[in-house]
C-alpha cells in the first residue's frame, strides 16, 4: 500500500483534533494520489485561516470592556464575552441559554422593543435601558443591537452590547434632581407669598367693601358693591386654588397617600371623575423629594386624564414589593398615540422626575380605550 495514504490518514487524523499546522509534500510523481494530498493540503490552508480568524474575533470579542451578548431570534443568550460575565457578576459560561429579558426583567420585553425596530429596517439601534446582575442589582446601560450574520452556524443572530452609564446617570440624576428641588422650592415661596400676602390683602378689601355695602343707601351703589365682593370671593378662591397646587399642606405635613386623595376631592376633579386610591400593602417611608415627584406625577396625569382625556374615572394603585415601589394610573379616557413624536412637556417631566429617583415609567394608551401609567421605584439604595 502506497505510504502516502498512510500520511494522508494521519494528516484528517490531525484535523479532526484541531491541529492544522502540517500539510503532505507532494511526490515528484504529481499523481492522482498527489492531487488528493494537495487537496487535503488546501483544506489545511482554509481551516487555518477560518481558525485565525476565529480568534481574532475571540480575542476582540473578549477584550472589549462594553458587555456583548450574541443572541438568537429568541433572545436566547448564545455568547457572551467576559466584560458581561464579569459585570453582571455571572461565573463562565453560566449567562449561556439565559433570555435577555432574564437580564432585563423590566415590565416590557426588551427583545420585543429591539426586534420591533430591526424588523422596521434599521440596520442599528440605540436606546438606554437596564440590566440586572446575578444579585438582583440594576445596571443602566446604553444598548445597540444589530442583525449579525453567523457564518459557522449559517444564520442570523443578533449582536447586542451594553455599556455600563452608571456614572453618566448619576451626573444626568444630579442635574435633574437640582433643577426639580430648585423648581419645588420656588413653588413653596410662591404659595407661601401668595397665601400671606396677596390673599391676606384681598381679603381685607373684601371686608371693607362688605363693610361698605352694608351702610350703603343708594341702591344701584349697594348693588355695585356687593358684586364687587362676589367678585373679590372668587378672585380669592382662585388664589387658594393656585396656592393648592403649587403646593398643598398636606403634602408637607403628612403622608402622600392623604395629600392624594385630598386633590382628587378638591372641588375642581371630584364633581368630573370618580376617583378609586387603592393601597394593596403597607409603603415605607419616603423621601420629601420622592414623595414631592410622585405627587406632582399623579397631578399631571390627573389634570390630562379629565382636560384631555375626558375620563370620568381614574384609578390611583399604591403597591410595595422586594424594595420595590410601584404606582400604577388608570384612567378610562379617549386615550392618545403614544408613538407620536412629540408628547408635551407634561410627559417629559415625569419621566424626568422618576428616571432622578432610578425609577422607570411605561406609558400605554390606545385610542377611545384609556391610558395606564405603570411606575416603578426602587428603594434599596
Amino acid at each position: 500500500m502506497d505510504k502516502r495514504f498512510k500520511e494522508i490518514s494521519l494528516l484528517i487524523r490531525e484535523y479532526s483534533l484541531g491541529r492544522f499546522e502540517n500539510d503532505i509534500t507532494l511526490s515528484p510523481l504529481l499523481d492522482e494520489v498527489d492531487a488528493i494530498s494537495n487537496g487535503i493540503n488546501m483544506l489545511g490552508e482554509e481551516l487555518r485561516a477560518i481558525t485565525i480568524s476565529r480568534n481574532y474575533f475571540n480575542n476582540i470579542f473578549n477584550s472589549v470592556s462594553d458587555m456583548v451578548f450574541i443572541l438568537n431570534n429568541k433572545g436566547v443568550i448564545e455568547d457572551a464575552n467576559r466584560s458581561a460575565e464579569v459585570q453582571l457578576h455571572y461565573e463562565s459560561g453560566a449567562l449561556f441559554g439565559k433570555t435577555i429579558n432574564d437580564l432585563h426583567k423590566g415590565n416590557i420585553s426588551i427583545l420585543r422593543s429591539i426586534t420591533k425596530e430591526l424588523k422596521k429596517g434599521n440596520s442599528l439601534i440605540s436606546n438606554e435601558s437596564f440590566l440586572h446582575t446575578k444579585y438582583g442589582n440594576v445596571i443602566p446601560v446604553s444598548i445597540t443591537a444589530t442583525y449579525f450574520k453567523d457564518e459557522r452556524k449559517k444564520k442570523q443572530v443578533i449582536l447586542l452590547t451594553a455599556c455600563d452609564i452608571t456614572y453618566q446617570k448619576k451626573a444626568e440624576n444630579l442635574v435633574i434632581r437640582a433643577i426639580i428641588d430648585t423648581q419645588e422650592i420656588e413653588r413653596r415661596r410662591l404659595a407661601k407669598d401668595l397665601h400671606d400676602s396677596l390673599t391676606q390683602q384681598l381679603s381685607a378689601i373684601k371686608f371693607y367693601i362688605s363693610s361698605i355695602a352694608e351702610s350703603a343707601k343708594n341702591q344701584q351703589q349697594k348693588i355695585i358693591l356687593l358684586k364687587s365682593n362676589d367678585a373679590l370671593t372668587n378672585v380669592i378662591t382662585d388664589m387658594r386654588n393656585i396656592c393648592f397646587n403649587l403646593m398643598p399642606k398636606t403634602l408637607e405635613e403628612f403622608s402622600l397617600l392623604k395629600a392624594v386623595k385630598e386633590f382628587c376631592n378638591h372641588f375642581l376633579y371630584h364633581k368630573k371623575a370618580k376617583f378609586i386610591i387603592e393601597q394593596t400593602n403597607a409603603l415605607p417611608n419616603f423621601s420629601k423629594e420622592l414623595k414631592i415627584d410622585l405627587y406632582r406625577v399623579i397631578q399631571e396625569f390627573i389634570t390630562n386624564a379629565i382636560n384631555h382625556g375626558n375620563a370620568n374615572k381614574i384609578t390611583i394603585r399604591f403597591s410595595y414589593l422586594k424594595e420595590i415601589l410601584k404606582l400604577l394610573l388608570v384612567d378610562n379616557g379617549k386615550g392618545f398615540d403614544t408613538n407620536q413624536s412629540g408628547r408635551g412637556m407634561g410627559i417629559q417631566n415625569m419621566q424626568s422626575r422618576i428616571k432622578s429617583h432610578k425609577g422607570e415609567l411605561n406609558i400605554e394608551s390606545y385610542m377611545g380605550k384609556g391610558t395606564s401609567y405603570k411606575i416603578s421605584i426602587p428603594l434599596n439604595d
